[in-house]
């Protein structure tokens, strides 16, 4: 097998279905990186229709064709991304962050949208005494800015602060009050409202972390975990059946790859009969794990490297869950 097929098999590619487009700009160019949109007549008189609008991405950078990108109602209220990074900007710029810079995964149209600022002088260490004091860079965790807009009525503006760890760079998940979900348009009119919550969150110790720190002393095994595995993640089809594969294949080699289906159809084949390469060695994990922390961490490894958006996003989020559901078992 190439040496690449792990890179090139959970490259992240599609939102939806959607291909997508990766980019890096300081937090102060985000604004004139994005596309611009409109709301246009759907159809022309007298062949439109009055109560529908079209939504249509206005020429930006090396395309500068016209895209129609969705069909909304005519009470539709569009929120332009880059009203979304002024806001952005000026709540970022106000934490004294001024060298911040977003990552930015958008379809290809650009109606799909998320952005990432990681918060740099904000990190903590699991394992310190001291928020401030950093040991083992093994457990330094790094917020960051999560934002999720669309202008096509397939999400709402979604504000998070995810908590990333930095030795694998897993997206480590969020909990409930770190997440504005669904927020109304109306509701965030203002950049203060924003501002305000990004503010309360990041100024209290994260429960997220007390979580992790729990899990460190719950000791587990790998036989169980591979059983758990098998019986409850792929029987009950919370996770795909190569997912399922590589999380058994991690914990019995504490190596990550490609998967190779079974050749043989038809029946329901065990997990340890999928092959799966051992392109790369998971980082910040022990091998054999021994607490429910490095299950965390495996999850949200297979979580984090996928080809879509979504189950990047919705697998992550569900990795406490996950962890939980275990440990009941």
């Amino acid at each position: 097998m190439p040496l690449d097929e792990f890179r090139s098999a959970y490259d992240l590619s599609f939102w939806s279905g959607l291909p997508l487009r990766k980019f890096e700009v300081p937090l102060t160019g985000l604004r004139d990186a994005l596309p611009d949109f409109e709301l246009r007549s759907f159809g022309a008189p007298p062949d439109d229709n009055p109560r529908m609008r079209m939504i249509v991405r206005m020429p930006h950078d090396d395309d500068m064709q016209l895209r129609p990108v969705a069909a909304v109602s005519d009470r539709y209220d569009l929120l332009q991304h880059r009203v979304v990074a002024s806001w952005l900007a000026s709540n970022v710029q106000e934490l004294g962050l001024t060298d911040a810079r977003a990552k930015v995964v958008m379809t290809e149209y650009g109606e799909r949208i998320r952005i990432t600022i990681p918060l740099d002088d904000r990190s903590c260490d699991l394992s310190a005494k001291s928020r401030k004091q950093a040991v083992d860079v093994g457990d330094i965790y790094q917020p960051e800015i999560e934002v999720l807009n669309s202008v096509d009525r397939s999400s709402a503006l979604h504000v998070s602060i995810r908590w990333r760890r930095l030795v694998c760079l897993n997206g480590m998940f969020t909990v409930d009050e770190d997440r504005m979900r669904s927020v109304h348009h109306v509701d965030l009119s203002r950049t203060q409202f924003v501002k305000d919550f990004i503010e309360q969150r990041l100024s209290v110790k994260p429960d997220v972390l007390a979580q992790l720190q729990d899990w460190k002393g719950r000791q587990v095994t790998k036989d169980k975990v591979q059983a758990w595995c098998e019986d409850h993640l792929r029987a009950k089809g919370i996770w795909p059946v190569n997912d399922c594969a590589r999380l058994w294949a991690i914990l019995e080699t504490g190596y990550d790859g490609a998967v190779q289906p079974p050749t043989k159809r038809g029946e329901r084949l065990p997990l340890w009969s999928y092959g799966v390469g051992q392109h790369m060695r998971v980082p910040g994990v022990p091998y054999p794990i021994e607490t429910a922390y490095d299950l965390a961490q495996l999850l949200t490894w297979i979580t984090s490297n996928q080809r879509t958006v979504q189950m990047q996003i919705e697998g992550t989020e569900a990795v406490p869950k996950l962890v939980e559901s275990f440990l009941a078992s």
